[in-house]
């Protein structure tokens, strides 16, 4: 290597090097919002309780009794009544058949709310149906359960086999 290219290479790392962080937080969370107790050095844990706290409406929907092949939208909405932001890390169903279409991915402010959209597709099911939604954030609890439940009738059902509850 030349003279001068030994210098003009030394200037590209250089630039390069230098440009590396600027911008790059941009769209990022902070991970000063996430306060999990569980995994919290026992100094800093108060005995006052505060953060975002999960608020919801409801956690159980009964769809009632629908035909085979229907799919059932429900929204479960929710409120932010802790002092400080409310992360909702994941959204998951237990299985496929049951999907958390949307839910808020930035931070709820105290006060605010949201709203998870859930949809259950009843194709190739019949009977009795319990469907879990996990909903993974940085409250307390760090976890909470959603729950759908119905009847699912196919084009073969008797009156029988609806129940009155």
């Amino acid at each position: 290597m030349t003279f001068p290219a030994k210098y003009i290479l030394l200037a590209v790392v250089v630039v390069a090097l230098s440009s590396c962080g600027d911008g790059m937080d941009k769209g990022r969370i902070s991970t000063d919002l996430i306060n999990i107790s569980a995994t919290a050095n026992s100094s800093d844990i108060s005995t006052n309780e505060s953060g975002p706290i999960l608020q919801m409406d409801n956690i159980t929907f009964n769809f009632g009794t629908i035909a085979a092949g229907k799919r059932v939208n429900h929204l479960f909405k929710f409120v932010n009544s802790g002092d400080s932001p409310l992360l909702l890390a994941n959204v998951h169903a237990t299985c496929g058949c049951t999907v958390a279409k949307s839910w808020p991915k930035d931070p709820i402010m105290p006060g605010q709310g949201g709203e998870i959209v859930v949809e259950f597709d009843s194709s190739n099911r019949t009977g009795h149906q319990n469907k879990s939604i996990h909903i993974v954030s940085n409250s307390r609890p760090a976890s909470l359960v959603l729950k759908l439940t119905g009847d699912v009738i196919g084009p073969d059902f008797e009156l029988s086999d609806i129940t009155t509850k």
